[in-house]
């Protein structure tokens, strides 16, 4: 007589053999379930993949979501890039701006430095109380980089006539220059002299002389006032 193993039906309320096959390995039925609702096409099966299914819906909502957001992150990053190029920009201007009030500053004192090594005009006595001859000459006159001259004195000659003298150089060759004449008629009351003044701007030669014309000799004294 053969010995089984039994297990309760419940369904039936009845004890049945275990199915074995000839290896002894057991035998369950796992898509009929037996009735038991525990089968693969039970509706509990067909409920568990709708779940699944809606999961990996849900999922694919997440992932769309999630892409969204990155897009938005990246268009954010991209502003947020935009703005610190804007505020270096401004930096670098606020910077640039303040070099050049820096700069400003210091061209200011350079230049106040410079008024003072090189100022707008100097003055200088050309002749002091000497005789020149008629035909004669003044001492050089060296405008620098100075444009404007003044001449300025006193003579003992009345009508005593002056001629503006166009050096090609230091010592150099002398040319008259006939437009630019002076001449001594302003009397110095009870002085016995005579006065005069002129100012030629834009000179156009560094060295200059003055030359007597008034076909005699004079005695004079000249101030020269050299002009930026």
């Amino acid at each position: 007589m053969s010995n089984y193993i039994y297990a309760l039906d419940t369904t039936n309320k009845r004890p049945l053999p275990i199915n074995v096959d000839s290896n002894g390995n057991l035998q369950v039925d796992i898509v009929s379930g037996g009735g038991g609702g525990g089968d693969a096409t039970a509706s509990n099966q067909t409920a568990s993949k709708a779940v699944l299914d809606n999961i990996l819906t849900k999922n694919g909502e997440i992932e769309t979501t999630a892409d969204a957001i990155l897009a938005k992150n990246t268009e954010v990053k991209t502003s947020v890039d935009a703005v610190n190029t804007s505020l270096s920009d401004v930096a670098s201007a606020t910077k640039q701006q303040t070099l050049i009030t820096a700069n400003h500053a210091d061209l200011v004192a350079i230049s106040g430095t410079l008024s003072k090594m090189n100022p707008d005009y100097v003055q200088s006595t050309l002749v002091n109380n000497a005789l020149i001859t008629s035909g004669g000459d003044t001492s050089e006159i060296d405008m620098g980089d100075h444009r404007h001259l003044t001449l300025f004195g006193t003579t003992d000659t009345n009508f005593g006539n002056w001629i503006l003298i166009r050096k090609s150089g230091t010592g150099g060759t002398k040319i008259p220059d006939g437009s630019k004449m002076i001449s001594a008629s302003e009397a110095i009351a009870s002085s016995g002299v005579y006065s005069f003044a002129i100012t030629i701007e834009n000179v156009g030669t560094r060295y200059l002389a003055l030359r007597n014309t008034a076909g005699t000799s004079q005695t004079s004294t000249i101030y020269q006032v050299l002009h930026r």
